[in-house]
């Protein structure tokens, strides 16, 4: 399965969410690949800070070659997630057409709910060559108990793909984390920020349908 994290936008959370989402897979037991396709190297940078060996490997590929690199990652993994760049439409199209699933994390913030129309334009590119793409928001950075954080989350169903019901909250944890190298699984995986991740990587893929991967023959790496 290709899950690509996209929106044009920066300082929305797309590495973050990467990294998080990877972590919490790998945690369930997953076999999982992260993709960096930024060329400032967000998550690369991230896993070079890891005094320990963490299951989820990294790989670097900031080019538009992403619908020809990450299918041949899929048979090699079961999952492969991909980091994409803000304003690069070249690199996220190129992931979005081989994508089983886009993932655009939005802040509950005016001017990202404002620009969220470039990722629609760019989906829709996208879907003349892979017809069969989904697109799912997520509500992130959210903080709790705002009026803004309720209201941004009515305005995300104004878009025309569904909405995640799992949120992520702005928390320290989570910037504590990718300065050490970690994902908020591995520093607590009982803390909210994990247990938010867990819940978003089952939203995902639910337990019923990762038995189902399991059933199936492994792939040699």
């Amino acid at each position: 399965m290709i899950i690509v994290i996209a929106n044009q936008k920066g300082g929305c959370g797309k590495t973050t969410t990467a990294v998080n989402l990877a972590g919490a897979l790998a945690a369930r037991g997953k076999d999982v690949i992260l993709v960096d396709s930024d060329p400032q190297g967000s998550a690369l940078k991230w896993r070079s800070l890891s005094e320990s060996d963490f299951p989820v490997p990294v790989v670097s590929l900031p080019k538009p070659v992403l619908d020809q690199e990450l299918p041949q990652l899929a048979r090699k993994y079961e999952y492969v997630i991909a980091d994409t760049p803000p304003g690069m439409e070249d690199i996220t199209r190129s992931a979005l057409v081989c994508a089983d699933l886009a993932i655009v994390p939005m802040q509950p913030s005016p001017l990202d709910l404002w620009s969220g129309t470039d990722i629609i334009g760019l989906v829709r590119k996208a879907e003349i060559l892979n017809p069969d793409l989904k697109v799912v928001l997520l509500l992130n950075r959210k903080i709790q108990g705002t009026r803004l954080g309720r209201e941004s989350l009515d305005a995300l169903k104004e878009f025309p793909f569904d909405v995640l019901k799992t949120e992520i909250h702005q928390r320290v944890i989570l910037a504590e984390a990718i300065l050490h190298g970690q994902t908020v699984t591995q520093v607590d995986p009982d803390s909210p920020s994990a247990l938010e991740f867990f819940s978003l990587s089952l939203e995902i893929v639910p337990e019923e349908q990762a038995h189902e991967a399991t059933a199936q023959p492994e792939r040699s790496h």
